[in-house]
């Protein structure tokens, strides 16, 4: 009897019990933010040059990120990331029109992106870059 007894009140216990889960946070953008040494080749003009950049993130939600002194010239520029990618939508910042594409491997960055200084007559600039996140 006291066994049945204990058994229903355990189940009792049990049944009253409030379980929670909850899901841990993940920010995709955690994986792209810092600050990264670039090395950049200009298809364009068949050139290349290093500099640095930083990627911050814009808000507390959201896939929206900045990054800072993009194409070496002190301009920031809005991006996306979606999982392994990012996205620069078309954007006119600072007298240069840019856009562009890129994925994420780790720690490195590979950008794919279009620049157009508006202030001149050259040709868009077409480049291609590798950032190391340090």
């Amino acid at each position: 009897m006291v066994r049945i007894i204990s058994v229903f009140a355990f189940l009792f216990l049990l049944a009253s019990c409030n379980f929670y889960y909850v899901e841990p946070q993940y920010d995709v953008r955690d994986d792209v933010v810092g600050k990264y040494e670039i090395e950049e080749y200009s298809a364009t003009y068949h050139d290349v040059t290093r500099y640095s950049f930083r990627i911050a993130k814009v808000g507390n939600s959201g896939n929206e990120i900045t990054i800072k002194n993009f194409y070496g010239v002190g301009i920031r520029v809005r991006a996306y990331v979606n999982y392994d990618r990012i996205e620069i939508p078309r954007q006119v910042v600072g007298g240069y029109e840019v856009d562009g594409v890129g994925t994420i491997f780790n720690s490195e960055l590979s950008l794919n992106y279009r620049v157009v200084d508006l202030y001149s007559n050259d040709p868009a600039d077409f480049c291609e870059t590798t950032a190391w996140l340090y």
